[in-house]
């Protein structure tokens, strides 16, 4: 499964479904999947406890995840950090973003958030030439 694809479909789900799954995806234990929950902005890890996980994924009450926290499960899961952002955004706040209706179209923008302005210029012209080729003149 491709990056683009795993993001689209992780894009719209709360936070507890989207660890549930991508952890089952990844074939990780609780523990396992907490020890390789860290923060890449400091290398610090501990961040997310194993019975946070648990709790987290059955519903149970837990403390929200901070910046660190949520840098630390994107990590984890594998998954581009605004991917995680989001569904915490959606399950403690929420925040449902409308900046586009598709899930596919949100995963091309958080890939293009990673690209340098070169590669987002190259992406740009592949999509206006696309939506060229195929509007009647």
């Amino acid at each position: 499964m491709t990056a683009m694809v795993e993001a689209e479909q992780h894009v719209e789900a709360e936070l507890s479904d989207l660890v549930r799954r991508r952890r089952a995806e990844l074939r990780l234990s609780l523990r396992g999947f907490a020890a390789a929950c860290i923060d890449p902005a400091t290398g610090e890890g501990g961040l997310i406890g194993h019975n946070w996980v648990d709790r987290l994924e059955k519903g149970t009450a837990v403390t929200p995840p901070q910046l660190p926290e949520l840098r630390a499960l994107a990590t984890g899961l594998n998954l581009a950090l605004p991917i995680v952002q989001e569904a915490a955004g959606a399950q403690f706040m929420g925040i449902t973003p409308t900046y586009a209706q598709s899930g596919e179209a949100r995963a091309l923008v958080t890939y293009a958030e990673g690209m340098t302005e070169d590669q987002r210029r190259q992406l740009l012209a592949i999509v206006e030439a696309y939506d060229r080729s195929r509007t009647p003149r």
